[in-house]
């Protein structure tokens, strides 16, 4: 399971920011009601902003692979999972709280205003905290001591993470601006890494290019806070910061479990092996999240809006979006993890060069996650997290963590990154099925189970002929190229012969532009 990701839009100012506290015939009012805003302009933005997420990586990562090597890419990859752990403290599980909170107050400007300061300042104590942490690890690891100013590099970040706000973008369902900044942002970062990287050497410039990325965006979101919120109608008696607390400790139980077992793999790897063990699993896994990230792009436009219909009670609308979600993930997530699997070998060796072969059997293992990840995270995030149920989501995460380290612990040693890619891809079913489990009391659609296996006997099918075919074409490129658009269109026509009712009704969506 992956945790969500936050993104934004360019807002339209709003004349009825509230009331001024020198005004005793203005009183804290709800503002005029948000109108909700287009799912499909919502989703197509956030498929474009998730696409350029895939687009830019396709063309950095040869690059910067080939240069740094597995060696190099694996110092930066075990400095940035370590300090995750930091930076998940410092961030509390906000990113996540907010999203769904700041989506139950968007038709009360005030209440929405009070909630910004509240988790401002939650946020900033805890940022100190992790800053204090950090510096108490650097001075007592000794693997932090092999290279400090890389581990320095990549916790600079934390800096900036008060500053983000990025869960009210998402939460108001801002995605226009967040794509506009996603894009700017990793032109910036595209154009530094060709201009300084140069040498396997450059890793620490490498760290720093996406470090200063990613606190600049966070930067960029307090300027535009502006035409969201209103400062003026925070009256401090009604700050209340320690009542988010225990919620949002609960979130980050989740978070934290979850970023336990998606980071590490990486960290106990390091330990366990060496920088190119950690190199080669990376570049693999790199490219598994690219595709996991552009499946479930959907499913992180949808949790707002499915928390607001909750939050009405709107029951029905919450049924056919929530139906509607579960098909779209299975129509596009089976083919996409058929692709990576038969075409493993050809995507390392045109992306991450021929040092990085042995990472091609990591990828056909861990190309099943995309199937496990999609599911995982709608019936988390779409069915408990939007219900308030966030306990069982933490329960699930839980046991997935625990199995992910007894069986990193058992397999590296023995199959090194073979074993991470193994440990990752168990715990990851094992997350899917509990959930299913537990969240069957809160289903409130119908399974589409019919259409879940006519989208994995197509793919499969098509995988099969797509492996006839690459082994008559040479060339990585030309390999992927003529598989992916016959594999392609094959996928497509017969959905289009089946009268599939996921493609009809996004096709309809897409050519009507209905918001709902």
């Amino acid at each position: 399971m992956e945790p969500l990701t936050d993104i934004e839009d360019a807002i339209d100012g709003d004349a009825s920011h509230g009331f001024s506290p020198g005004d005793s015939s203005a009183r804290p009012v709800a503002s005029a009601v948000r109108q909700p805003k287009s799912l499909t302009v919502n989703a197509t933005m956030n498929l474009l902003n998730q696409a350029s997420a895939v687009l830019f990586p396709l063309i950095t990562f040869p690059y910067v692979s080939r240069v740094l090597q597995p060696e190099g890419l694996g110092r930066v990859s075990f400095a940035q999972a370590v300090v995750g752990y930091f930076a998940m403290i410092a961030s509390l599980g906000i990113p996540l709280y907010g999203v769904r909170e700041a989506a139950r107050r968007r038709d009360d400007k005030v209440a929405l205003s009070t909630l910004a300061a509240e988790l401002f300042l939650l946020n900033g104590m805890m940022t100190l905290l992790a800053l204090s942490g950090f510096g108490v690890f650097m001075l007592i690891s000794t693997k932090a001591a092999s290279d400090p100013r890389l581990f320095w590099i990549c916790a600079l970040p934390m800096l900036a993470v008060p500053l983000g706000f990025g869960w009210l973008f998402g939460g108001l369902e801002e995605y226009v601006y967040i794509t506009l900044r996603s894009l700017a942002f990793r032109m910036v970062v595209l154009a530094a890494i060709f201009l300084f990287i140069q040498t396997q050497d450059d890793y620490r410039i490498y760290a720093m290019i996406v470090g200063l990325s990613a606190a600049g965006s966070e930067v960029l979101n307090l300027y535009f806070i502006r035409n969201l919120i209103s400062w003026k109608t925070i009256s401090l008696k009604s700050v209340h910061v320690l009542q988010h607390l225990k919620p949002v400790l609960v979130i980050f139980s989740l978070v934290g479990v979850i970023s336990i077992y998606t980071s590490l793999d990486k960290v106990m790897l390091g330990y366990l092996t060496d920088d190119r063990q950690v190199g080669l699993y990376s570049a693999a896994d790199r490219l598994v999240k690219v595709i996991v990230v552009l499946v479930t792009s959907m499913g992180v436009v949808l949790v707002p809006r499915l928390s607001y219909y909750v939050q009405q009670k709107r029951f029905t609308e919450y049924s056919r979006l929530a139906n509607l979600s579960v098909r779209v993930l299975a129509f596009v997530s089976f083919p996409a993890a058929a692709a990576l699997i038969v075409l493993a070998r050809p995507v390392i060796l045109l992306f991450c060069g021929s040092r990085f072969e042995p990472s091609s059997p990591l990828v056909q293992i861990m190309g099943i996650n995309v199937v496990l990840i999609a599911f995982s995270s709608f019936i988390g995030y779409q069915v408990l997290y939007s219900q308030g149920k966030e306990r069982l989501l933490v329960c699930s995460v839980l046991f997935g963590a625990v199995s992910n380290l007894i069986l990193n612990w058992l397999l590296i040693p023995q199959w090194q990154a073979m074993g991470a890619a193994v440990a990752t891809l168990v715990a990851e079913a094992l997350v899917t099925g509990v959930q299913i489990v537990l969240a069957r009391p809160y289903v409130r659609f119908t399974w589409p189970l019919t259409d879940i296996v006519k989208y994995f006997v197509t793919a499969a099918s098509v995988a099969l002929m797509a492996v006839l075919l690459s082994q008559s074409v040479s060339g990585a490129f030309a390999c992927i190229a003529i598989s992916l658009a016959m594999g392609g269109s094959l996928y497509f026509a017969a959905m289009w012969t089946f009268r599939d009712r996921t493609l009809r009704e996004l096709l309809a969506r897409y050519s009507s532009g209905s918001s709902a």
